[in-house]
């Protein structure tokens, strides 16, 4: 009775998927054709369009809370399609440790879908076959920011866990009261059932000794990354700038006045380094390839590269946190915090609170003089650190899946 039941769910999962493929090839076939009929026939502010592909994807997600979920298989993903964040790090964790898993990664991006392929990894492209077959069938669904990271429409009667990307100083999720982030996101998220006291699986790396990171990044990470590393070398100091998202989308890069040709003739002359490492979303309107001090890092995961920095400059990114883990020097390029906090989030903490004794340049003159310098300032400030290092006995991988065997 049992096989005649699962052959009937089988069936019934084909149909579905068939028939969603089918919709999915359409509207990519003939998209010139649907976007013109939506622009001269439909009005503008209608959806008529999607109506097909959301009604199948509501019966899909209906389907999926029918369907039997293997407690021991668990898929994971992240933000378009990338390998990276915490996701990343559990889900090579479980791979190392814990045989009794089955891991699979799930990407709606072909090319990192074969990167992982290449590694050894059990991998799958999110809107194929085996995709969407293993996605509805996996008891839990890890990911770094929303549903969307695997997919939202095989999600039903999955437990979800969000392993975030950040110790936020800025809010996030729902705390966030900017109606430039509350229309376009909420409806992503979903409100935590639990949460887990744990520190970061990503930043286990962070606390490895330097020959234990080269041996992670020749095992996992491209190639260039070694390159980059070895490149590091030659440079006595070496900066590493993340700034924030701005959710209003301006050109704050402009907006910060950086000369960048002084900035690299500086550099040079100290023989130093600047990695450049922005959001995803960041969009830059000058060139930077021109510059020989300077690199723009892109696409691809830092964390195993910033061992192998020596300061780190930031606004109100939660990189702030997870760089103090390593004792180093942190300065904080906050030119535009009235206009952030004003347009852009609110923020969790006074940011005089988190300042207080840290390296803050409120303008670019003030930035070349820090990166000019030669004194060392590690920024001590005892009950910051004590925030921070709250966590760091956890073993955060190990806590995790001990928490979601238990549950």
């Amino acid at each position: 009775m049992c096989k005649n039941v699962l052959d009937f769910l089988i069936g019934k999962m084909t149909r579905f998927y068939n028939i969603y493929s089918k919709m999915i090839s359409f509207i990519k076939k003939n998209y010139k054709m649907i976007k013109w009929l939506k622009r001269h026939l439909f009005f503008k502010d209608t959806k008529i369009w999607f109506l097909g592909s959301y009604t199948l994807s509501y019966l899909l997600l209906g389907f999926s809370y029918l369907v039997p979920r293997n407690k021991k298989i668990w898929v994971f993903g992240s933000f378009l399609g990338a390998f990276n964040d915490n996701a990343k790090y559990l889900f090579i964790y479980i791979v190392e440790n814990h045989p009794e898993i089955r891991p699979i990664w799930i990407s709606g991006d072909k090319r990192t879908v074969n990167s992982l392929i290449d590694k050894g990894f059990e991998v799958y492209y999110k809107y194929s076959v085996k995709g969407f077959f293993y996605t509805l069938i996996s008891k839990n669904y890890f990911f770094n920011v929303c549903l969307e990271d695997i997919n939202v429409w095989t999600s039903g009667g999955a437990t979800k866990i969000n392993l975030w990307h950040g110790i936020p100083i800025k809010k996030i999720g729902f705390d966030v009261e900017s109606p430039l982030f509350i229309p376009n996101l909420k409806n992503k998220f979903l409100y935590p059932q639990y949460f887990i006291h744990s520190d970061y699986v990503r930043n286990e790396i962070l606390s490895y000794p330097k020959d234990k990171v080269l041996n992670f990044i020749q095992k996992y990470e491209h190639k260039s990354i070694l390159e980059l590393v070895q490149k590091l070398k030659k440079w006595d100091k070496v900066f590493v700038y993340m700034p924030t998202y701005r959710d209003t989308k301006r050109d704050f890069i402009k907006e910060a006045n950086i000369d960048f040709e002084l900035l690299n003739t500086v550099l040079k002359e100290k023989n130093r380094f600047l990695i450049l490492k922005f959001h995803h979303h960041t969009k830059l309107s000058i060139n930077l390839e021109m510059y020989e001090n300077i690199f723009v890092f892109k696409n691809i995961d830092i964390y195993p590269i910033l061992p192998f920095t020596d300061c780190l400059i930031t606004d109100y990114s939660s990189i702030f946190f997870d760089y103090k883990l390593m004792n180093k020097e942190v300065i904080l390029f906050s030119f535009d915090k009235d206009e952030y906090v004003k347009k852009d989030r609110e923020m969790y903490y006074s940011y005089d609170f988190v300042t207080e004794n840290q390296s803050v340049a409120n303008n670019f003159s003030e930035l070349i003089k820090l990166i000019k310098s030669d004194v060392e300032n590690k920024n001590d400030n005892k009950l910051l650190e004590q925030m921070i290092f709250e966590t760091r006995h956890i073993k955060s991988g190990k806590e995790i899946v001990a928490f979601i065997k238990k549950d």
